[in-house]
């Protein structure tokens, strides 16, 4: 049906795209009409279709002044102005109010020589101005207000950097690197059987000394108290606040004082239990998050008698913190509770979309009681929070004290889960009737359904891009460096409607130019280097966009093994880039060359014919036969295999590299298999010795050193 193409096109939902294996892929007309069904369109009849079809295409023109505009620095300002013939104003007032108060105002007369477009919409004649400024801004975000004497409009300007900020900014010149870490996953003496940020800080000194400019860490998320066993760092509850899970709690001020923790920390039981989670292969979330969580109690209460009723130092260092947080602290913390209480009664009730009606507004009076009646359990989540924002502070501080040149690697996923805090705090801001993913291609031959949700492009605009703005900034907070988990995500998106899989999804597309703008700005600001995760089906225009502002591409070994890669490795892994050997989404090295990847496959039914599994077999067996060949490796020699894999990619001209313990560990099992849930314990596998002694063991020392030594002369 033509109607629903165009309803499509002008709705931002592409009707083709081209496939993994180089053709084009045209989307099912029914697929587009599921995924316009559930953007919200009305597609019961064609006189509806028809009436939003004319809304689509007038709203360009009833929208008197963009609600944002991203511009260039350097750059004078114009305004495109669009009015009714019949109402049209000549004389304007024009007021900008810089990010930093100042406020620069004149009049402007429009003449008929300034128009640029003129559109009929049913009996009303539109005309737009183009309306100049002689004013260049600094970088920033500024507000424009235009007035006629009878009407006013106010536009946001961002004025943006022509790249993002790169490590030669700072006179870093030489090559870095550091281990990709799962923070999770560390083993250590100390912690509560899940790595926390005191490990992460006891990680520095001697990472730094082997010549590591970096830590590179999982997504650090705020996940669901109430909820442990939903643990994937790329499905989080919040993106802009971090999970509390990771607080070494015996390392708080609170637990020097209190004595009642103490004892409960040093009880046989206690202890008991403690020993359990530390001995565990794999996290069990379920038993670390009960033992944090009777310690945390203790804790808060103890803050609470001693510090807030007494209105100490701490507190208003607390009070402050609370203070100086947006919104969307308070909301989770809400959140958080109200999810827990609610769950514990229905099992159903871990989605928002499935609370009583009026739980699910965060304004709601329901809301606002509950918060009341629970005062204390959300005041200690938001307690957990700023001990988490402390202590992952002074990680960053420590990283700076050991010279490293980066320091923090963060990584941001692509998209909060669809029971999410974020969507529950703004549902406007998603649309909460798709859900994110990736079709078919090679890693996934099924296509990939994340349970995430996309941003809402229309009201991403509406809100002058500020959902965005927030994710960025918050996730740079203690970053050197920040990857961006699935970068195709700021051009387009795979959206499949509700009950569909992968392979009935769409591309929706995203404001890709002004993103990246902002993301150049927010990062010269932070002064921290961003990687786009641009692996998968990459269209050209994601490729030009890093390019330009200069965005780090992200290059794995593991997936070059093939004709040419090594002959034109400066092509293969450009300077602007971060090469790893492997990642959290594939096999480690070992499992690989074991092919273990392949065997689970089976075993789990994720190949969707035995031809795709043959075809994959062969390919295995021919990049084996290149790695071999161009390292020349002794066939199933697994340490000879890391050694070369590792010391051959750090001598390439990527800026950054990238390394997992697992891999100089000789480790075989994934972290995580995408396409599975419960199939495998996804995000649970620990190291299999505890970091200190990894760290001391010789080879590890050798080959690290090796790194580094490639790094420095090359």
């Amino acid at each position: 049906m033509e109607s629903i193409k165009q309803l499509a096109a002008l709705a931002g939902l592409q009707d083709s795209y081209v496939h993994a294996n180089g053709h084009t892929e045209q989307i099912a007309l029914a697929d587009q009409q599921a995924i316009l069904a559930a953007m919200g369109f009305d597609l019961s009849s064609s006189d509806a279709i028809a009436s939003q079809i004319t809304l689509l295409q007038q709203q360009p023109w009833t929208e008197a002044v963009a609600p944002v505009q991203v511009i260039a620095e350097h750059t004078s300002i114009t305004v495109r102005l669009q009015q009714q013939k019949a109402l049209a104003s000549s004389n304007w007032h024009w007021q900008i109010i810089t990010e930093q108060q100042q406020t620069f105002s004149g009049q402007q007369q429009i003449a008929i020589s300034d128009i640029v477009g003129r559109q009929q919409l049913a009996n009303t004649e539109y005309l737009a101005f183009t309306l100049s400024i002689d004013m260049v801004l600094e970088q920033g975000y500024h507000q424009l207000l235009l007035s006629d004497g009878q009407q006013q409009y106010q536009q946001q300007l961002i004025v943006t950097p022509s790249r993002c900020f790169q490590l030669q900014d700072n006179a870093i010149l030489h090559k870095t690197m550091g281990p990709a870490v799962q923070l999770y996953a560390l083993r250590s003496s100390r912690n509560w059987g899940i790595g926390d940020f005191v490990d992460l800080k006891n990680l520095v000194a001697p990472l730094a000394a082997l010549g590591n400019d970096f830590i590179g860490l999982n997504p650090l998320h705020a996940l669901y108290p109430g909820l442990p066993q939903d643990c994937s760092p790329y499905s989080p509850n919040s993106r802009l606040w971090l999970n509390t899970l990771y607080v070494a709690l015996e390392h708080s001020p609170e637990y020097a004082e209190c004595l009642a923790a103490q004892q409960l920390f040093h009880s046989p039981q206690f202890q008991s239990r403690l020993r359990d989670c530390r001995a565990a292969a794999d996290v069990d979330y379920d038993a670390v998050s009960s033992l944090k969580a009777e310690i945390a109690g203790l804790l808060y209460q103890h803050f609470k008698q001693q510090h807030l009723r007494s209105n100490s130092e701490r507190a208003l260092q607390f009070h402050q913190f609370i203070a100086q947080s947006d919104a969307s602290l308070l909301n989770l913390a809400r959140y958080q509770v109200l999810q827990a209480v609610l769950f514990s009664r229905d099992i159903q009730m871990a989605c928002w979309q499935n609370f009583p009606p009026e739980y699910q507004n965060p304004h709601s009076a329901a809301v606002q009681q509950f918060a009341k009646e629970h005062n204390d359990a959300i005041n200690q989540q938001l307690y957990l929070q700023w001990l988490a924002q402390l202590q992952l502070a002074e990680v960053k501080a420590e990283c700076q004290r050991q010279g490293m040149a980066i320091g923090l690697y963060c990584d941001v996923a692509v998209g909060a889960n669809s029971n999410s805090a974020e969507s529950w705090s703004a549902p406007e801001d998603f649309l909460l009737q798709l859900s994110v993913g990736a079709p078919p291609d090679i890693m996934a031959p099924k296509g990939q359904n994340w349970g995430l949700l996309a941003y809402n492009p229309k009201t991403l605009r509406q809100k002058a891009y500020q959902p965005f703005i927030q994710l960025i900034r918050a996730n740079m907070r203690y970053a050197g460096a920040l990857r961006l988990d699935h970068v195709m995500a700021l051009l387009r998106l795979w959206c499949c409607p509700p009950g569909a899989d992968a392979t009935a999804g769409g591309y929706i597309s995203l404001p890709a130019d002004d993103l990246f703008a902002i993301l150049a700005l927010e990062s010269q600001r932070n002064h921290c280097v961003v990687i786009g995760e641009d692996l998968g089906t990459v269209p050209v225009a994601i490729s030009q966009l890093m390019a330009k502002y200069q965005v780090l591409s992200y290059r794995v070994f593991m997936l070059e093994q093939k004709a040419g890669s090594y002959q034109h490795s400066e092509q293969t892994y450009p300077a602007l880039a971060l090469a790893t050997v492997t990642t959290h989404d594939m096999p480690t090295l070992v499992g690989y060359w074991q092919e273990h990847d392949l065997a689970l496959r089976h075993k789990l039914d994720l190949f969707p014919s035995p031809q795709i599994a043959a075809n994959l077999q062969q390919l295995r067996l021919d990049e084996k036969h290149t790695l071999c060949h161009q390292l020349q490796l002794e066939h199933g020699n697994m340490q000879q295999l890391v050694y070369h894999s590792h010391v051959y990619l750090a001598g390439t001209a990527a800026r950054l590299m990238a390394y997992q313990l697992e891999d100089l560990l000789l480790v075989a099992t994934p972290v995580n298999i995408p396409g599975t849930s419960t199939e495998y314990p996804n995000w649970r596998r620990k190291l299999p010795i505890e970091f200190e002694q990894a760290l001391m063991q010789s080879d590890v020392r050798e080959l690290i050193t090796a790194m580094a030594n490639q790094r420095q002369q090359h």
